[in-house]
């Protein structure tokens, strides 16, 4: 796992990270860490997690949990706080594509996709805000959701250069959650706000990086010339999570090189 350096400005925070056992999860889960946060990396993969969790550091936990499953979600959220005391910051990160093409998509795989797109972030949000809640009530300040989004919320670039209608209303969904979750929490002093990446080189986005034809269609369509890596998304999610953007809420920040600039 790749460790970084960097500030204090999450110092005494706890976050959650979902979907943090690789690629953009694990990369904003490291970000964090080095930003000063307590944080639960939260993933269904406990192998993986055992692998990628720093073990001799106290401030790091591994927590296998299922963002599909409510009872699940709300044991993650008892065991952060038994171990860290708070919550103060939660990433919706947790995400899956499939490459169905519509007239080949099942009910079942279009169900699949919005259960752990959509739902997980509700099923997260709904088990965590209690807790953000509490511990705002015993200090000043602001908590945090930040929702990993896409851009293919906003437009059809299609993960396997295709439309995935699953794939994008699914994160559409998500996208209109968190506008509507930030009005409704403004008041009990909880940001809600998504970060929308474009393509970004991980294990999610393996097809298109080794697809020498599709991965140039991706950059010719991109005004910065290159796939983002998880340390852009990670850098985005930690500037929502902090104080800097204490008032900042209901908004996307784009981190897709330009390409929804065009």
């Amino acid at each position: 796992m790749t460790e970084i350096s960097l500030g204090s400005r999450l110092a005494g925070r706890t976050a959650v990270v979902t979907g943090a056992a690789s690629g953009n999860g694990l990369g904003i889960a490291v970000r964090l860490l080095a930003e000063g946060a307590s944080v639960a990396f939260v993933d269904r993969d406990a192998q993986r997690l055992d692998e990628v969790v720093p073990s001799g550091d106290a401030r790091a936990l591994a927590v296998p949990a299922d963002v599909t499953d409510e009872a699940s979600m709300h044991d993650m959220v008892a065991s952060v706080v038994e171990s860290f005391g708070s919550l103060d910051v939660l990433v919706n990160n947790a995400g899956i594509v499939r490459f169905s093409d519509f007239d080949d998509l099942e009910i079942a795989e279009w169900e699949e996709v919005f259960r752990v797109n959509s739902t997980g972030a509700f099923l997260a949000a709904k088990a965590a805000v209690p807790a953000m809640k509490s511990s705002l009530a015993r200090r000043e300040g602001t908590g945090a959701i930040v929702n990993i989004t896409s851009t293919e919320a906003h437009v059809v670039l299609a993960s396997a250069g295709h439309p995935q209608v699953h794939y994008n209303a699914s994160k559409g969904a998500l996208h209109m959650f968190n506008q509507g979750l930030a009005i409704e929490l403004g008041s009990s002093r909880i940001r809600v706000n998504a970060v929308a990446p474009g393509i970004v080189e991980t294990p999610f986005t393996a097809r298109a990086m080794q697809d020498e034809r599709l991965l140039n269609w991706y950059l010719d369509r991109i005004p910065l010339g290159r796939v983002a890596q998880p340390a852009d998304v990670a850098a985005a999610v930690a500037y929502l999570a902090s104080e800097d953007a204490s008032y900042v809420t209901g908004t996307t920040l784009f981190v897709d090189g330009g390409w929804t600039a065009q």
